[in-house]
């Protein structure tokens, strides 16, 4: 159960309010304030669905969909009664289709969007209809000429008429004759029929049928006898033109009728996905993410931010709670940011049930069957009731209605009386909110209920951080301490008095000296751990980069290799390619000289040379294969010719670096090899 106070508490509606900014259509705005969590897993998975697939049509294929469109559930009642609507109504009728055409088209340029195609599939357009509608209406009080050739027709009569009434009023008005019993030179119209305007005293000076006289009496609007036809004629006409543009509105009426089913669900489809679109937005204006529904009471929040506080001032807080952990008390100094934490699980809770992404890193949030919270001042003039007494009749309700599957929020539970009793009163409360079930949050100074959370199973504690060398808080919430309120502390700070202060701390029991004391000193030892896990993170992280580091660069020479490789092979057998090819040639220089019936002196000096050429070239390659045999034990210096035993190609060593080392050319080409893989050659 969602009850109207603990969504005012929580200022759900703020976040409506939020989500309506981000609605298209009147109706969207409208349901979009009237939005409430839903109830079961199924459905809050859904709507969560729902706003991803919107997320991706918007923000993945930059698709915008408009959603623009007017309220017509009036308009189709009417139509469906038989009554003929006016131009604006049919209007709506059209752009409602328009939009429904539009949207249909855009979610079908989406993938992987099986819920939203399945909401367009029932989308309804009849596109022969819209276009009617927009070429029949110029505007919400015009039909077109091109409505029927009826009309056109009508119209094009009703101008001629009107250009020959006026043809002939214009003798009138400009004729000598008649000048002196004219007020004006003007043709004017009164009662859809053309007149001039004649002076009161001529009166009868001109024969006609008098339509009107002016506020003072001195003009009367005299229609001359000679244009009484030609008016009546216009007159007729234009009752024809009104009658023909009652016979369009009523057939677009029923043709409307004949739809009103398919345009109704159509209607209600667009409206949805205008909300679901609209929570799309939200999220990503808050740079929310998707929550993880479960049923099983696991609640983790991490670096949640509260969406009403500033986003440049908010602190981001991380809290937890296992399936078997029913209670977290949060304890801290005043003013530190416990009521902040309530509202904002609270608030997440609403958020994620009602489809809406959560501003956080992460989060895991349990379904839950009724929100319930007392935070505030409760104190009510009209019923005469104190602070004290409204929080517990408040309380008194939410205990009537729990279940082992709601969530309470209880801000300072007991306070507002006798320390004492107030102490007994909030840890018998929270016996009985841990048998039956429900999960819970509690906010409190009292030392009972932290001796509660430290020695009760299924209760886990967290306290609101504070800084001892400032003495202010932090605002970051620590989970598993239990903080002190370091109230006197706080005080000094804001600048009250010191001996005050100072006579204060003597009035404080050595219980609850030695009760802090020993807070205090776990604080201590907590945030000392919390650095160690911190530097160990940190060290651990660096390990890691390197391990990286050291992975890329590896994988860096081993591309630099293969491409290496893959170079020489390529130089190789272009060699090869241009060796067998001079080879070639010189053996063809032979046939050719051996196929000569007479040999001379200088083709065998010639045959000779080829000869020593292709020994040449033999003995070159024998020389690249046998290079172990021609190895140098003399000192290596820069440039002396290597052999590269890994690439088995000779080289010229470059320069030796510290880091045992080699820069050796290969041509062109410049390659590090290791000590020990590379020796002088001869």
């Amino acid at each position: 159960m969602f009850d109207a106070k603990s969504l005012k508490t929580l200022e759900y509606g703020k976040i409506l309010e939020m989500l309506a900014q981000f609605a298209q259509s009147e109706s969207g705005k409208e349901r979009a304030l009237a939005h409430v969590p839903f109830t079961s897993l199924e459905e809050c998975r859904h709507a969560l669905d729902m706003t991803s697939e919107a997320d991706r049509v918007l923000f993945d294929f930059s698709v915008n969909p408009s959603f623009a469109v007017d309220d017509i559930k009036e308009i189709l009642v009417k139509a469906e009664k038989g009554a003929v609507l006016a131009i604006p109504e049919l209007l709506k009728v059209g752009r409602a289709l328009r939009v429904a055409r539009r949207l249909s088209k855009a979610i079908s340029t989406v993938t992987e969007i099986a819920g939203l195609s399945e909401m367009a599939s029932r989308l309804y357009f009849e596109e022969e209809l819209e276009k009617s509608i927009f070429d029949a209406f110029i505007s919400e009080t015009e039909v077109a000429d091109n409505a029927t050739p009826e009309l056109k027709a009508i119209r094009q009569r009703i101008r001629r008429l009107g250009e020959g009434v006026k043809t002939k009023l214009q003798t009138f008005i400009t004729s000598p004759a008649y000048h002196k019993y004219l007020q004006d030179s003007i043709v004017t119209v009164r009662g859809d029929r053309y007149v001039i305007p004649v002076k009161s005293e001529f009166k009868g000076a001109i024969s006609g049928l008098i339509h009107d006289q002016s506020a003072s009496g001195a003009t009367l609007y005299v229609e001359p006898m000679q244009i009484v036809e030609l008016n009546n004629e216009l007159k007729t006409e234009k009752l024809n033109e009104q009658a023909e543009i009652e016979r369009i509105l009523r057939n677009f009426s029923i043709s409307v009728r004949a739809h009103a089913d398919r345009l109704g669900w159509s209607y209600e489809v667009i409206v949805d996905m205008d909300l679901i679109f609209a929570r799309a937005q939200l999220a990503h204006a808050q740079k929310a993410v998707r929550p993880d529904l479960n049923a099983e009471g696991e609640l983790y929040i991490r670096e949640g931010r509260h969406p009403l506080i500033d986003p440049k001032k908010v602190v981001p807080l991380t809290l937890g709670m296992h399936a078997d952990e029913k209670m977290l008390l949060i304890t801290g100094p005043n003013t530190g940011g416990k009521t902040v934490t309530l509202k904002m699980v609270g608030l997440f809770v609403l958020m994620a049930m009602s489809g809406f992404y959560i501003p956080a890193k992460s989060a895991q949030i349990c379904i839950v069957d009724g929100v319930y919270s007392d935070i505030g001042d409760e104190q009510s003039i009209e019923q005469s009731l104190s602070t004290f007494s409204a929080h517990i009749k408040n309380i008194i309700g939410i205990l009537d209605t729990l279940t082992d599957r709601s969530l309470v929020l209880f801000d300072e539970l007991g306070a507002g009386t006798d320390p004492g009793e107030g102490a007994a009163l909030a840890v018998s409360i929270c016996e009985y909110v841990m048998r039956t079930g429900a999960k819970s949050l509690v906010t409190s100074h009292f030392n009972d209920l932290k001796e509660f959370a430290l020695t009760t199973k299924g209760v886990v504690a967290a306290s609101m951080e504070f800084d001892s060398v400032t003495f202010r808080p932090t605002f970051k919430l620590v989970m598993g301490a239990i903080g002190t309120s370091n109230a006197l502390d706080i005080a000094t700070t804001l600048g009250l008095n010191k001996d005050i202060v100072a006579a204060a701390r003597g009035k404080i029991s050595a219980e609850k000296r030695q009760f802090d004391s020993v807070l205090s000193a776990a604080e201590q030892t907590r945030r000392y751990a919390e650095k160690l896990v911190s530097d160990a993170s940190l060290d651990r992280e660096k390990a890691a980069s390197a391990l990286r580091e050291a992975e890329n660069q590896k994988r860096v020479i081993a591309e630099k290799r293969e491409k290496l490789d893959e170079s020489i092979r390529r130089e190789t057998r272009q060699l090869i390619e241009n060796s067998v090819e001079e080879a070639d040639e010189i053996l063809e220089e032979l046939r050719e000289m051996l196929n000569k019936e007479v040999v001379e002196d200088k083709d065998i000096f010639a045959a000779r040379a080829l000869k020593r050429k292709l020994q040449n070239m033999t003995a070159r390659y024998d020389k690249e294969s046998v290079v172990e045999d021609e190895r140098d034990d003399t000192p290596l210096k820069d440039g002396d010719p290597v052999w590269v035993k890994s690439l088995s190609r000779r080289g010229i060593l470059v320069k030796r670096n510290s880091r045992n080392e080699a820069d050796v050319a290969f041509g062109k080409l410049t390659v590090k090899v290791k000590e020990g893989d590379y020796y002088k050659v001869k």
